[in-house]
């Protein structure tokens, strides 16, 4: 196996625990926008993969559309929701460890890019990190995509670079762009090791602290 030397995070479900303020947006947006109403396991989904793509699966509604309510929910969540988020137990740690053994770090999110860099400067975050990408403006961007920009700057190849994310949204971006797979089981996608199994992957970790034996 080709040594890492850098490494790419997921930001919903794997550095914070943001579900407060998505959800938050995500009722918000449902009800400014007339849509049917949702049981919070239902809600519960939106937290991870782009508004603009969940919602059109959800609602059956033509892309236009869902880029009209993906606008409401960036407008609203931008205010205060944003915010609402709490780093995962050891991560700070986590990564102060990854800076100390010299690993590039680098985030890849399908939130806004403008909004994952503020919330990341606003937990003390963003220090620990060379690169930060997320999805651009229309909100069209692949998970793959996302992730090249990182390693585009990073200019570490894809087969040194490893993707820490806990959906399968992640793992697909991940093979797609050629790079290594760890799941997380504290987020808000995996709900079992026989998810992560299932997929191509190098790790599982049930919390921050449990990726260091990894690195």
């Amino acid at each position: 196996m080709n040594k890492i030397k850098a490494v790419l995070f997921d930001l919903d479900g794997t550095l914070l625990d943001t579900s407060p303020g998505v959800l938050s947006s995500v009722k918000y947006t449902i009800e400014k926008m007339g849509f049917q109403s949702l049981s919070e396991d239902a809600l519960e989904e939106f937290i991870g993969p782009p508004i603009r793509k969940k919602m059109a699966e959800v609602y059956g509604i033509s892309d236009e559309l869902a880029g009209t309510a993906m606008e409401c929910f960036r407008q609203n969540y931008g205010r205060e929701d944003l915010y609402k988020a709490e780093a995962y137990p050891g991560l700070t740690e986590l990564l102060d460890e990854l800076r100390q053994k010299g690993y590039l770090l680098g985030v890849a999110t399908y939130k806004r890019e403008d909004q994952a860099q503020s919330l990341l400067e606003k937990k003390g975050l963003a220090r620990f990190f060379d690169v930060i990408h997320g999805s651009d403006v229309d909100g069209k961007l692949t998970k793959a995509d996302v992730v090249n920009l990182c390693i585009r700057d990073l200019a570490v190849p894809p087969q040194e670079t490893v993707m820490i994310g806990d959906s399968l949204n992640d793992a697909v971006g991940a093979k797609e762009a050629g790079l290594k797979f760890i799941g997380v089981l504290y987020g808000f996608g995996f709900k079992s090791e026989k998810e992560i199994e299932a997929l191509d992957h190098i790790g599982i970790a049930e919390n921050c602290m449990e990726l260091k034996k990894y690195f």
